[in-house]
């Protein structure tokens, strides 16, 4: 987060008597208006912000805190002011800084990042204090980290268990052993090894089914580098492979499953132990299958909230605000009540807050809106609920005030967020043809007058049903045979047209052809070109050159649903990483190519 920069200093001006005094004030008025607002939208684009390796460690350990600074043109950066720390302490006051120039769909940005080496001094629940960089003579901060650090020789940490370590093994982290139902748990798989051994890649064997818990997939946060670790007083590395966010919908006894990987690794040179059955030569590579030991958590119940507060369900470090699109509406206009709730925790747990309207307003369906941080660590983001409010009568109105009860689960208390009150002004349109009536009744007069009979036996052609069926049949076949027409026409003359109309039938000739292929993964290979060739002639692009990651970018601009996007996501990886796998099973295989014809009807509706 940026700081608001200071306002500028006030400058004297001369004000000489009479009309050239005064046009004088007006230019120079004019002149600092304008220089303030360069200045302020110079400085709108910064950024700055900082991060942490990991916000829970064990005492003893070596994190990494990042500071970044980014802008839209090269500024004139400092180094950042180090705050003073409790708990940990700075290998070095001197941090490795790196600048990166990128250009994204024409908008060019620059990066600067700072990176300083800590370590965990004791244990407990600290902060890293905001971070002061100063860009172009401007002071900016960040916001404060919470970092949980644990004991080096805990127990209940996983991999304080092993008595005598492998060479190589897979286990499973968790930022909190001891959560409330809803408080955010990041779960880390990290794969320890020796330096002796090189992982080159790896992937899932085992669908992850976390039951009793909400997941979230943060796997797009920036990725870390192997780090090296000292285990028993032996050297390893530690790298993270997968990174979510479980949220507990429940208390009691929970089980977090094991989570199985293949990895494909190559030893640099001989040795004997339990994994020399796959190692039984000098730099040979092999798969080694690995998983962590399932976890047991007691989920408990969050304590009772104080009185004078509502209830949102959210759990985490957010600040709430509730806002106004407008002030002043005219009648029969909608006005929407904003309230944002920002920062991290269970974003998608957090229920609307409820709040008291006045009566000459007509509540409608409210949206809700959600933007997470993709590059976090954690699950952070914000959270909008659009109240739709319409009024009926002209007046001034307000929305009483609000208190807003939110668990910190680092200060292990309810934090109250304050709603002031909100006020709005209904006015009358001048120019509206139709008025709304106020606190009128409908009146309902009887008709008085001779009646009118009607012979009901004569009726006219018209009144008939076979003059209507008559004339209608052939205007629909006609219609009919022009919509034909015009539609073989666009599909000869217009390619893009042609190709989105025609993807499902080439789609589903591809996935045919795999009846005639042996190999499963060469059938894999045919699985990748048919859902890759469909979505580029569904969007328009080209078949040849394009990532997986740039189709699955794609289908974010298009607006797919994030479930499909996940489910394209995860079939692509697997047809791309199946050539490491020495014998896929045909009960795999069967089932996707069933899971290819579904995303085909399901994004068939959708792009």
């Amino acid at each position: 987060m940026r700081s608001i920069p200071k306002p500028a200093d006030k400058v004297p001006v001369y004000l000489p008597p009479g009309g050239s005094g005064q046009m004088l004030f007006t230019i120079v008025f004019i002149a600092i208006l304008s220089v303030a607002g360069m200045q302020a939208a110079h400085a709108s684009d910064v950024r700055v912000s900082a991060s942490v390796s990991s916000t829970h460690i064990a005492s003893g350990q070596e994190f990494t805190l990042t500071v970044e600074v980014r802008s839209r043109d090269p500024r004139n950066v400092s180094r950042p002011e180090l705050p003073e720390l409790n708990g940990m302490q700075y290998m070095s006051s001197l941090p490795q800084t790196s600048s990166r120039y990128s250009l994204v769909d024409g908008i060019a940005q620059m990066t600067y990042r700072f990176s300083y080496t800590l370590i965990a001094m004791e244990a407990g629940s600290f902060e890293i204090p905001s971070v002061y960089v100063s860009v172009d003579d401007r002071e900016y901060h960040t916001r404060p980290i919470y970092m949980r650090i644990r004991p080096s020789g805990d127990d209940s940490h996983p991999v304080a268990r092993h008595t005598r370590r492998s060479e190589m093994f897979l286990e499973l982290e968790l930022s909190e052993e001891r959560p409330i139902r809803g408080q955010q748990i990041v779960a880390e798989i990290v794969l320890y090894f020796r330096n002796t051994i090189e992982v080159n890649t790896f992937h899932v064997t085992e669908s992850w089914q976390t039951e009793g818990f909400w997941r979230e997939d943060l796997n797009r946060s920036p990725t870390r580098r192997p780090e090296s670790v000292i285990l028993d007083g032996n050297p390893y590395r530690r790298a993270v492979l997968n990174r979510y966010a479980l949220f507990p919908t429940r208390t009691g006894e929970l089980t977090i499953p094991p989570f199985s990987i293949r990895a494909s690794v190559r030893q640099s040179g001989r040795f004997r132990d339990d994994y020399s059955g796959f190692f039984d030569g000098f730099g040979q590579q092999r798969n080694v299958d690995l998983k962590t030991s399932p976890k047991s958590l007691r989920i408990l119940a969050p304590p009772a909230p104080p009185s004078g507060g509502q209830l949102i369900s959210a759990l985490g470090q957010f600040r709430v605000e509730r806002t106004l699109s407008q002030d002043v509406v005219k009648l029969g206009e909608s006005v929407d009540v904003i309230t944002e709730i920002r920062g991290s925790g269970n974003l998608g747990l957090i229920t609307r807050p409820v709040f008291e309207y006045p009566a000459s307003f007509d509540t409608h369906r409210p949206r809700e809106v959600i933007e997470r941080n993709e590059r976090s660590p954690q699950m952070s983001g914000s959270k909008q609920f659009r109240d739709v409010l319409i009024a009926r009568n002209a007046g001034t109105y307000s929305i009483p005030e609000s208190t807003i009860l939110v668990y910190d689960d680092a200060r292990r208390r309810y934090e109250r967020h304050l709603l002031p009150e909100l006020t709005i002004e209904v006015v009358r349109d001048p120019n509206a043809r139709i008025t709304i009536a106020q606190n009128e009744r409908i009146r309902l007069t009887p008709i008085r007058g001779s009646v009118t009979w009607t012979n009901a036996n004569h009726r006219h052609v018209w009144f008939s049903w076979w003059f209507w069926f008559a004339l209608v049949i052939p205007a629909g076949i006609f219609a009919y045979g022009l919509r034909a027409h015009l539609y073989q026409k666009k599909l000869g003359s217009d390619e893009s047209f042609s190709r989105k109309e025609r993807a499902r039938d080439k789609a589903n000739k591809l996935l045919k052809s795999t009846s005639r292929i042996t190999g499963t993964k060469e059938i894999y290979g045919v699985i990748h070109k048919t859902l890759n060739n469909y979505i580029t002639d569904r969007t328009n692009l080209p078949h040849a050159g394009l990532s997986d990651r740039q189709i699955v970018d794609e289908l974010h601009k298009k607006n797919v649903s994030p479930p499909v996007i996940k489910r394209v996501q995860t079939l692509l990886e697997k047809c791309a990483t199946v050539r490491y796998t020495p014998y896929p099973s045909s009960r795999d295989l069967m089932s996707d190519l069933s899971e290819v014809r579904r995303l085909i009807s399901d994004l068939e509706a959708e792009i």
